[in-house]
């Protein structure tokens, strides 16, 4: 009951901050007060988020506890780190119109989530299983603010071309700024999910002493990388073209979450 509380509430500051980031758009002003106040607002929803996946059990004894539930939580709680991260580096941008309310969905929606039994949770053992855990999630969310910049680089690319200058199109950051963030956050995800992967088949090693290289969710996690290096390496080699890419950006965003979430899904429904 607790726990619904906090994300509902998170929710709601997160709806709040997308107000106000709304208000300082259309008013044209970006002062420290107001900054400070959406900082604010997205800080206190990630205290409820904190709050509410520990009165949930995530850290046990022996790791991570992750269940649908959690697991959906802890991304959002990244995502809306990262974003305040944001704030603080490059101020009020239009990002926060489209990523907060995203954000606040899985929080309106998480509480009723259908409970699972303890045989469908999976919970860390080891050091090493408790590291890939963490570097899944933390691969997920910075991929998920890059799925979030490819969606605005293809809109953007289509209102210039077709000359629909809506107030969200002029509020976005240029062409350029939203190329320039969206491979530093496929870049960081590269590495991230391929650690990830690393650490997952060094673990399932030690523990079963082979590897399960034919397992669904490893299968299109490798998959999902082997994308986002090819995205790194196009742009390296000056290849990089805007809607191609970020159209790869939510291939490879779609069969990570596949891979995390869709899996479980299904499981959950036998």
């Amino acid at each position: 009951m607790i726990s619904s509380v906090m994300f509902i509430s998170a929710g709601v500051l997160s709806l709040l901050a997308t107000w106000l980031v709304l208000v300082c758009m259309r008013a044209g002003e970006k002062s420290a007060d107001i900054q400070r106040n959406i900082s604010f607002l997205v800080g206190g929803s990630i205290v409820c988020i904190l709050l509410a996946i520990l009165e949930l059990g995530f850290i046990a004894s022996t790791g991570l506890v992750l269940t649908l539930t959690t697991v959906a939580g802890v991304t959002t709680l990244f995502v809306q780190n990262l974003y305040l991260l944001g704030v603080w580096q490059h101020g009020v941008r239009g990002l926060g119109l489209l990523l907060l309310p995203l954000t606040a969905i899985p929080l309106f929606l998480i509480p009723f989530l259908p409970q699972e039994t303890s045989a469908q949770w999976v919970e860390a053992q080891s050091f090493l299983q408790t590291g890939h855990l963490l570097l899944s999630m933390v691969a997920y969310a910075i991929l998920t603010m890059a799925a979030l910049y490819a969606v605005m680089q293809l809109r953007l690319d289509y209102a210039l071309k077709n000359k629909q200058m809506s107030f969200f199109v002029q509020v976005m950051p240029s062409l350029a700024d939203i190329s320039n963030y969206l491979f530093v956050h496929v870049r960081w995800a590269t590495w991230l999910l391929g650690l990830s992967i690393l650490t997952g088949l060094g673990w399932q090693w030690l523990e079963t002493q082979h590897f399960a290289l034919l397992n669904h969710k490893v299968l299109l996690a490798i998959f999902a990388w082997v994308m986002l290096f090819t995205l790194n390496h196009l742009r390296q080699k000056a290849s990089w073209h805007h809607n191609r890419a970020s159209k790869m950006v939510l291939l490879a965003y779609a069969t990570l979450m596949l891979a995390y979430f869709g899996v479980k899904i299904i499981q959950n429904t036998h």
